[in-house]
């Protein structure tokens, strides 16, 4: 992304010292009350690769490899690297960090911490990220090398929102409940957990041994609201200071709440159907098109964004669309509304005359919006969708283990420029065993490979091989684009913070107002 697109996409919230009289007395000016809609599951990106989580873990855990405000790769806990050779990377590891329990960090830990993501038996979630990395190692006490299978530009920028650092003997121990609340996780970040409850949430508190700047902010908790009108009362009130999900649907709800300032900015996110392709009447491509036909996509956008965001046109986020082509998309297979076409398309499936699919969703919340609109915009050409809604919790955990997958509504953030930090999401064969993000179960050796070969692509060569697959996946309709969300955080007045959308170290760029 160029420096001009990213100043475009990136928000300062220059907030007023003022602090507002809501009532009770104010917490401390260095304490922070945020609240996420949903819990976080884990501390550990391997099993809780979520927006909750990763905002936890984002303070506590520190990469190797950070991203700036253009997207760019810099050094973390890596103060440089060179390259060998087009397929690796040598990494030299900053002297003298410690772990929040004061044991040192080793280059054996950086490379483990890598490492464990290749390995089946701890099931990672970020497992896709790594498809490209063949062998990791630490070099003597300072260095970790890294060798890829084949050259790979996006590995840095990937390594920045996954590789986060913990020691190697705690992970080892604990492959499949490390960053539970029973095990918790150590990292060298500029926070430590002082308290981890599915039911009564985070605390954080400074890390004084931080190598870094000293964090703002000495103590955070982390509360979770599922409902979005609880949430709003709750930040208007002053019993939580700020958030970052509020549904951009509700904007005006939000804008000009007292003693509170609402931010929106370009989110690196994708709303979509995902279609499970071996599901009965979803394997059928003319009834994939017809659903894609039938979809009020627009009038759906416009429900679900308010004005904070747009409809997608291909399935990858908006900032991702513009490093990549810029003002200028390729043109891709288009579905606009149209019911006659739609109809036409089922005329031509095995199932002319319609069908019904149970269809389990989250209930309440975006999830339930978007499907009770799907379900009647499908109705008016004999689709019957049977809803059938389930707590957020109980849906999540059936999701990622792929149960009963069938018509989904799901959202994605991102945090890099790279098209290849999704699109293996989408329709690799790994993504689509259970704990990964293919819910759709498209792919086959051949998208494999495409995918292998794209990792490797630069410039021309790269923007090629992208808009291959998104017309392969536009002409296959595994999944239907709905629309891009802008990012929105609601702070109170007493704090300050500069967010863009390459921000992962949320709490990071949050400080006292004043300071």
């Amino acid at each position: 992304m160029t420096p001009a697109k990213t100043a475009a996409a990136t928000a300062v919230l220059l907030l007023a010292t003022a602090c507002s009289a809501r009532g009770a007395a104010p917490p401390p000016a260095d304490t922070l009350i945020w609240a996420t809609a949903s819990a976080p599951n884990s501390l550990d990106i391997a099993h809780g690769f979520n927006n909750a989580s990763t905002l936890v873990q984002a303070a506590v855990l520190d990469s190797m490899v950070g991203l700036d405000e253009h997207g760019r790769p810099v050094p973390r806990l890596a103060t440089g690297w060179t390259q060998p050779d087009p397929a690796s990377y040598l990494f030299t590891l900053r002297q003298d960090v410690r772990f929040t329990d004061g044991s040192p960090l080793t280059a054996d830990d950086a490379a483990f911490s890598l490492r464990r993501h290749l390995d089946p038996s701890v099931a990672s979630q970020a497992a896709s990220y790594f498809t490209m990395v063949k062998k990791v190692e630490a070099v003597g006490a300072g260095q970790v090398k890294v060798t890829l299978r084949r050259p790979a530009p996006a590995f840095l920028s990937v390594s920045a929102i996954a590789w986060q650092v913990v020691p190697r003997e705690l992970a080892e121990a604990h492959p499949k409940d490390l960053g539970s609340p029973e095990v918790g996780t150590l990292g060298t970040g500029p926070y430590k957990v002082s308290r981890f409850s599915l039911t009564s949430g985070v605390v954080l508190e400074r890390n004084d041994a931080y190598w870094g700047p000293k964090p703002a902010l000495r103590r955070i908790e982390v509360k979770s609201i599922a409902d979005p009108e609880t949430l709003r009362l709750a930040v208007r009130s002053g019993e939580v200071d700020g958030t970052g999900d509020l549904n951009a649907r509700d904007a005006r709800k939000w804008t000009g709440l007292p003693g509170v300032k609402t931010i929106f900015y370009p989110g690196d996110n994708i709303s979509y159907l995902s279609l499970a392709v071996g599901n009965g009447p979803l394997a059928d491509v003319h009834v994939r098109r017809a659903i894609a036909y039938a979809v009020n996509r627009r009038a759906i956008s416009d429900l679900m964004t308010a004005g904070h965001g747009s409809p997608a046109a291909a399935l990858l986020p908006a900032p991702m669309l513009t490093a990549l082509y810029g003002s200028a998309p390729p043109p891709l297979p288009e579905y606009p509304y149209d019911p006659a076409k739609a109809r036409a398309e089922l005329a031509r499936s095995a199932h002319p005359g319609g069908f019904t699919l149970a269809v389990p969703y989250a209930g309440g919340g975006d999830t339930g919006t978007v499907m009770q609109a799907v379900a009647a915009d499908l109705a008016k050409i004999g689709i019957t969708l049977r809803l059938e809604p389930a707590p957020a919790d109980q849906y999540q955990s059936r999701m990622m283990e792929h149960d009963r997958l069938g018509i989904q509504f799901v959202s994605l953030s991102y945090g890099t420029p790279e098209p290849i930090e999704v699109l293996p999401d989408m329709v690799s064969r790994a993504s689509a065993q259970p704990q990964g993000f293919n819910f759709s179960g498209y792919g086959s050796a051949e998208t494999d490979e495409k995918l292998d070969a794209l990792v490797s692509a630069t410039g021309e060569d790269a923007k090629a091989q992208v808009t291959a697959l998104l017309k392969e996946i536009a002409e296959q309709v595994p999944y239907i684009p709905l629309f891009h969300t802008d990012n929105a955080v609601a702070l109170s007045e007493r704090f300050t913070a500069s967010l863009g959308t390459w921000t992962t170290d949320v709490f990071a760029r949050i400080r006292p107002a004043g300071r």
